[in-house]
């Protein structure tokens, strides 16, 4: 395997997690907006007096499920930036790693050809 495969290889479940992180903020993001859609609309649909027992419980749990997904979501961004912040710092050192054996190489050919 050379050591370009060889470090990009390295680096792949990271970006894999990087990607899925995203994808599923995405999804929750998408969720969350729902959910903020439909308590709007049940908190202006739905007359005042009959805000009571079952519905008024119901009404209570939409709302803090959607707190809960936007925590998640809130989540979720933090640790994409975190993998993001790796990704990158994982590609500079594959760079220098790469860089330090191309000098190693040359060193190599250079002492062998000085014979």
């Amino acid at each position: 395997m050379s050591d370009k495969s060889n470090s990009s290889a390295s680096s792949a479940p990271i970006e894999k997690a990087l990607a899925q992180t995203q994808e599923t903020q995405e999804k929750l993001s998408a969720g969350v907006n729902e959910l903020a859609v439909t308590n709007a609309v049940l908190q202006q649909e739905v007359p005042v007096e009959a805000l009571t027992g079952d519905l008024a419980l119901a009404l209570e749990k939409n709302e803090a499920l959607e707190t809960k997904v936007q925590e998640c979501v809130d989540d979720l961004v933090d640790v994409g930036k975190v993998l993001a912040d790796e990704v990158v710092r994982r590609k500079r050192l594959e760079a220098k790693l790469a860089e330090a054996r191309a000098e190693i190489a040359s060193a190599s050919a250079n002492s062998g050809t000085a014979d």
